[in-house]
């Protein structure tokens, strides 16, 4: 990790909330416009708890909306990547969202974090919040928006 942390930003998910544990380290990351490589991070959370087996077809309804920034200007505007664990519910269902790039001078990021709708099963149209990650400082803290 580059970064632990934990920190809850409530529940994004009806039944699950959404546990941001760090930043990982991806090392260099390829650059989509073939202009060389970048240092990259992946954002680690969990869903507490789990999902249940038998959702896997259901997995959009699973899936919070995050948009990255950072205080510095970023090589290339990011796409939003990621990997979530199988669905076996128990305490916790593992999930990275990224890779993203991480400028060298960054000292702040910011994710701005969208729920789903459980009556739709989209991500809502209002942000819940922000997950600030103050590199600096080596800490992280969210800031609901709603």
């Amino acid at each position: 990790m580059l970064l632990a942390f934990d920190v809850d930003c409530g529940e994004l998910i009806h039944g699950h909330r959404f546990i941001a544990r760090g930043i990982r380290d991806k090392g260099t990351i390829d650059r989509p416009d073939d202009a060389g490589e970048s240092p990259g991070f992946s954002l680690e959370y969990e869903l507490v708890p789990g999902v249940p087996r038998g959702e896997d077809g259901n997995l959009f309804s699973y899936l919070v909306g995050v948009a990255y920034e950072a205080d510095v200007p970023l090589p290339w505007h990011p796409n939003d990547g990621g990997a979530i664990a199988p669905f076996e519910g128990g305490a916790s269902t593992h999930g990275s969202r990224g890779d993203w790039p991480l400028p060298p001078s960054a000292r702040v990021l910011r994710f701005v974090l969208t729920g789903v709708d459980p009556s739709t099963g989209f991500e809502r149209d209002v942000p819940d919040g922000v997950l600030i990650v103050d590199l600096y400082h080596q800490s992280a803290t969210w800031k609901p928006l709603r």
